[in-house]
Formats: C-alpha cells, structure tokens, sequence
C-alpha cells in the first residue's frame, strides 16, 4: 500500500520543490534525504544537519544521517564539517569559519545512502554587501509598546541600500534566548518599497505578548541579508506549515530546494546584521505585566 512521505525537516529552523500544488503518493520506501543548515558572515561553527524523511502515518521520529562525508567549498577553499558525537546528523565547521559578500558556496555531502543515491550537492551565493554593512545598514533600534496592538513594538533606524535589490529575514533574540524559534515567528520583506530610503523608528518586528520583556532584558534585532531565492524558499516554508483551509483541502506543494537528487531542505549563505536594546523601567510606564 502507497503511503504519503512527509516532509518536516524545516520545521527545525530558526529555519525547507515546485511551485505548483500538487499530490504525490510515494512509497514507503521513497526516502528522501532532508538538509538544513547554511553559512553566515558570523565567524563560528556553521551547521549542516541531515536527515531523511519517513511515512506520514510514522509514530517514530525522523533519523539523522551519521557518518557522511560532508564539506563546503568556496573557490579555492575547503571547509570540512565534522559530525557532533553527541548529536548524530549534525555536522559542524571549524569555529573560524566566515562567510563573505558575494562568494559562492557549494555543500557537498557524500558516502550516504537515501533513496538509492549516495551523493547530494547545493549551490548558495551570498548576497553582495556595501562597504560597512555591519554597521551602515543597520544604525540602531528601540522597543516600544503599542497599547492599541497590545504587544512590543522594535523599531528599527536603518540605511537601505539604493543601489541593491536586498531581501531581508528578521529574527530576535531576548538576552541569549532565541525568540525566533519558529517559523512563524520570522519576518520576511523585500525592499521593492523603500529601496535606498532611510527608516526611522519603522516597525521592524512585534512581540504580542506584553510579559515577555520585562526591565533589564536585553533585546537585540538581527537583519539578515538573505538571497532572494531563499527568501521564496522560507515564504512557501512559511505556508505549508500552516493550516489548510477549508478542511479537506489537498496539502500545499513542498517548498523549492537549492539540492540535487531529489532531496528536500535548502542549504543557505546570508549576512547578519545585529542591534541591541536595554529594556529600560520608563519603557513600562503604564504597561500592565505580570509580576
């Protein structure tokens, strides 16, 4: 009996091929391999982590896959990843490793077995970043509450760049908790509206439950600079995990990949850019909270 493979590698994230919707019924021994992971411009260990599919109507949970040969190139330039003993799958670069403006990186994964492949490879070109993008684009943020939203309100003070199309990925972190955990709580735009216009105070992000922040937290907002591709790829992330409506409607089409050989996930490459806040006592002057 043909069973149908769900696809749940990237609900992992914070942050996963076609764009027409269709069914397809697969057996169930059409596994598939699920990559999530990608390379910033922060200098640390950069993740790759792998995965395969299993059958909708599975009660286990999905495997990672161990002991493949897994790197990343980038011109000359060779980064190996080294799988965490701890935590099968999960495969790490050195903690030195950066990404740049504009290089182009190709993730090689090799000696596995999914699907009756043993290869896999994807493409991913950092965005091209003005001089000083660190901070040129991003100036500085404040957060405020919004008693008609009922929520907090970061607003952002930035420079938008006039001579680059730029797509953007917000996501917020409280002290050293990530909030954007999830991808429902990922903001994604493109500058097709204010492309090269300076943004004071503009509502970059919302945090809709008012106990969240309390005085002294830390709230830093980063921008990331994401190519447009993937910035599709998270957008149509972003809709099929939510729900279908009306009830019985046929499930949305997996969203694109930049794999080869049939595997499903997106390998990325993205600047980030960082601005912090101090929650302060006189932001909560007539915002009731907990206590």
């Amino acid at each position: 009996m043909k069973k149908l493979n769900i696809y749940i590698g990237f609900i992992l994230i914070a942050i996963i091929s076609c764009t027409e919707r269709m069914d397809i019924e697969l057996d169930a021994s059409d596994t598939k391999l699920v990559v999530y992971g990608g390379i910033t411009t922060d200098t640390m260990s950069h993740l790759v982590y792998l995965s395969q599919t299993i059958p909708f109507n599975s009660t286990t949970a999905p495997q990672p896959v161990s002991n493949a040969t897994v790197y990343i190139e980038e011109g000359e330039n060779r980064y190996d990843l080294t799988e965490d003993t701890n935590n099968p799958g999960h495969y790490y670069t050195a903690s030195n490793v950066y990404g740049k403006s504009g290089a182009t990186y190709k993730l090689r994964i090799e000696n596995v077995n999914v699907g009756g492949l043993t290869e896999f490879e994807a493409i991913a070109q950092m965005p091209v970043l003005n001089e000083g993008y660190q901070t040129n684009y991003l100036d500085s943020i404040n957060v405020t509450y919004n008693t008609n939203w009922e929520g907090w309100v970061i607003n952002g003070f930035a420079r938008e760049p006039e001579n680059l199309r730029n797509y953007y990925m917000f996501r917020v972190k409280i002290n050293d908790t990530n909030y954007s955990d999830s991808l429902d709580n990922l903001i994604l735009i493109d500058d097709k509206f204010f492309n090269g216009n300076n943004t004071v105070g503009a509502a970059f992000y919302f945090i809709a439950d008012k106990d969240t922040l309390k005085p002294g937290d830390r709230v830093t907002l980063e921008l990331c600079a994401i190519s447009e591709d993937y910035f599709y790829y998270l957008s149509e992330a972003q809709t099929a995990s939510q729900p279908q409506f009306p009830l019985f409607s046929p499930p949305p089409a997996n969203p694109r990949t930049n794999l080869s050989g049939g595997a499903l996930g997106y390998f990325s490459a993205y600047a980030i850019i960082r601005s912090s806040y101090v929650m302060k006592e006189e932001d909560f002057v007539g915002v009731k909270v907990k206590g």
